[in-house]
């Protein structure tokens, strides 16, 4: 945690060529506002970042290397298992550690060339598709790590993209690369995208780094088999994430603090709650690790019997003076006046 937590906070932020963004914070799903009957349970997701805008959920590229030196094996903890097979497991433990309503992912992989396996695609839609995909990557031929971070741009500014979405690749090597990425990933951050970057045993330290800083976002170093460990425990959600977030408190509405796992891109969940008559306020606050932190406000009405949302306090009052007016109009008449 101690190693994931230095490199996070030694990489280089920049965002689309701009300086290092405060800290924003932002509910996701359901939309505020919403309604539901009394008594319904809900977990609101949102999304935190200290390294970029947060959006109305994330577009994902996994940029994956498939070149012929993957097919080499490492040993972690007594678990041997080839290069291009760790990879498959943190990719895989990254998307389902992502809320899939509000996340699509495209899976690129690239060796000589670059190809996408899968269009962007919604988790809530596909997410075993997205799985085999990842699984589906071979390990064959040379190594160019610009022409996949190309190819994903491609994906997350195509027809498929959501709008108002964070956009994001992660993109991983375990070899040296000709030509330089660095013009490709500098391209995708002036697109709107965040580059990560992971060096794979076997990878350029400082190419895998230059890529993250061209590209705005977080380098990380898996090139020892503690690395590879590392790296999955990051993906997964259980360690560190990829955008300087510290932590997520969410005040619920029965008054109640809470702090709330962030997984690899700042993405939280509030814990179940059941509804109450009229409206439930959610307040998340984000703690950045450049010291920033910002807050984000939800509200959810719980509606009364039959569906009808309960009146806001301004409505009531409005409500209440029709109902005198009604009134005082009855008596009148019954009085003959």
């Amino acid at each position: 945690m101690k190693r994931i937590t230095s490199l996070i906070a030694a990489t280089v932020l920049l965002f689309a060529g701009a300086a290092q963004a405060a800290t924003s914070v932002t509910w996701t799903s359901p939309a505020d506002g919403s309604a539901f009957p009394t008594g319904t349970t809900v977990a609101p997701d949102g999304i935190a970042s200290a390294t970029g805008q947060t959006g109305t959920g994330l577009d994902l590229a996994l940029v994956l290397d498939s070149s012929g030196s993957m097919s080499l094996s490492q040993t972690v903890n007594g678990v041997t298992k080839t290069l291009q097979q760790w990879q498959k497991d943190a990719a895989i433990a990254l998307v389902n550690n992502l809320p899939p309503g509000t996340t699509s992912v495209t899976v690129i992989e690239f060796d000589s060339n670059a190809n996408t396996v899968k269009v962007l695609t919604s988790l809530s839609s596909d997410l075993p598709g997205v799985i085999a995909a990842i699984n589906s990557v071979d390990a064959s031929g040379g190594t160019n790590i610009a022409s996949g971070i190309g190819q994903a741009t491609t994906e997350l500014t195509g027809p498929l993209a959501t709008a108002g979405r964070a956009k994001q690749m992660v993109v991983f090597s375990d070899g040296f690369t000709f030509p330089s990425p660095n013009s490709a990933a500098t391209a995708a951050a002036a697109a709107g995208i965040t580059v990560n970057s992971v060096a794979l045993p076997g990878a350029s330290i400082a190419t895998m780094q230059g890529i993250a800083t061209a590209g705005g976002g977080t380098f990380f170093d898996a090139t020892t088999a503690t690395g590879l460990q590392d790296l999955i425990d990051l993906l997964s959600g259980a360690a560190g994430n990829l955008v300087g977030i510290d932590k997520v408190e969410i005040l619920m509405p029965d008054g109640t603090t809470v702090e709330v796992p962030v997984g690899a891109f700042g993405n939280f969940t509030a814990p179940n709650y059941n509804l109450a008559l009229g409206p439930n306020v959610f307040v998340a606050t984000a703690y950045g690790s450049d010291g920033t932190t910002a807050t984000a406000t939800l509200t959810l009405f719980g509606t009364g019997t039959g569906g009808t949302t309960v009146p806001e306090p301004g409505t009531l009052a409005l409500m209440s003076l029709g109902l005198l007016a009604m009134g005082s109009v009855m008596r009148r008449r019954r009085r003959g006046d």
